[in-house]
């Protein structure tokens, strides 16, 4: 009985030295983790948009419609999520696709994203969101990010996205709930280069 007593304040002590260490590391592998769910689990099942790859592109010029053909490289591929490998001198989890497909040059992190640094900068609504703009949530020392390819329906009630989603479901082009997107936290941002 007392041997228990004794480690118990040690494995505590254990799990808290770890928890804080996690939680630092917002400059390395920063917990971009993919996610297979937002909101609820009806939501977990892809979606397909209603706006074809085509009109998409089509519906853009210039820069954006480079980075909205980028980020379609990566689907064409089928890279898969990881948070360890490269691809094409890109990481291969959510940010490491927004940085490639927003040619940053290096693998930004959602930390970076989430605080106005990544080469992009806040959005005020929304509505300010145009194809290659991104959608990006930071919390608890984990993140995920998905770029914005357009509306739905008119009533902007869903968003098509492309994104690395998770280990389990890798790439993916569907839809994304305005409600859930909102409700988790998701801030509207846009690359300085799409200004």
């Amino acid at each position: 009985m007392k041997l228990r007593h004794c480690l118990l304040p040690l494995l505590t002590l254990s799990l808290v030295m770890s928890g804080c260490a996690v939680a630092a590391d917002d400059e390395g592998d920063d917990g971009d983790v993919g996610e297979e769910t937002v909101g609820t689990t009806s939501e977990a099942a892809s979606v397909a948009c209603r706006i074809s790859r085509s009109t998409i592109v089509g519906s853009v010029s210039g820069e954006r419609r480079e980075v909205v053909e980028r980020a379609f490289t990566w689907w064409d591929a089928k890279v898969s999520y990881s948070q360890s490998r490269y691809y094409k001198g890109y990481r291969t989890d959510c940010s490491g696709f927004i940085s490639m497909a927003w040619e940053t040059g290096t693998s930004y992190t959602t930390a970076s994203f989430s605080t106005g640094g990544g080469e992009s900068f806040p959005l005020s609504s929304y509505s300010s969101l145009q194809p290659g703009d991104a959608l990006v949530r930071r919390r608890n020392g984990s993140g995920h990010i998905v770029m914005f390819l357009g509306w739905n329906d008119s009533a902007k009630t869903s968003a098509c996205v492309i994104e690395q989603a998770s280990t389990a479901l890798d790439m993916e082009f569907r839809t994304r709930s305005a409600s859930s997107l909102k409700s988790g936290g998701y801030k509207a941002i846009r690359a300085d280069k799409l200004r």
